[in-house]
């Protein structure tokens, strides 16, 4: 779950961070939005996505090169059942690998939950990556995915917002 924090460092998105600043940097960037995980309300997932992508752009000092893809983002939607019980989710991940034999692969990921229905079980599930794409096109096309389309137009609200940093 978003947990209050402001950016340690201060100000400036465009300073580039480490690896295990970027959960703290994306809470402040939305709290700073106005994103409050006890309040989340329907217009809130429009900001999400949008400060995700201002977030995306910020350099990391200690990931692989780009060309290598040491730094990438995955946007998915689906049913799922991790909390104990079906819930149906659509998730902004940032991932990020750094340099090296025995690199290690850290996932940021941003998710937003709201009940299952019959509605969101017909919508399937699916995942789009950033890889060979400019992060304008990729944030286009990933609106466009059947889930995320769905929960960008939705009149309820998500019933949870929960940010975590995972080494995978």
């Amino acid at each position: 779950m978003i947990k209050a924090g402001t950016d340690a460092a201060g100000a400036g998105e465009n300073r580039p961070m480490m690896i295990r600043a970027v959960e703290e940097r994306l809470v402040s960037m939305l709290g700073e939005a106005g994103v409050s995980p006890g309040a989340m309300t329907a217009a809130a997932v429009r900001t999400v996505v949008d400060v995700f992508q201002r977030f995306a752009a910020l350099p990391v000092d200690d990931v692989e090169r780009p060309e290598e893809e040491g730094d990438g983002v995955l946007a998915e939607f689906g049913t799922v059942d991790f909390r104990g019980r079906r819930e149906f989710a659509t998730v902004l991940t940032r991932q990020l690998i750094e340099p090296g034999d025995d690199a290690s692969i850290w996932q940021l990921s941003c998710t937003l939950y709201w009940p299952s229905s019959v509605e969101t079980e017909e919508l399937g599930a699916g995942h789009l990556w950033s890889f060979g794409r400019t992060l304008d096109d990729f944030f286009a096309q990933a609106a466009g995915l059947a889930g995320w389309a769905w929960a960008l137009k939705n009149p309820s609200a998500p019933r949870d917002l929960v940010i975590a940093l995972e080494e995978v």
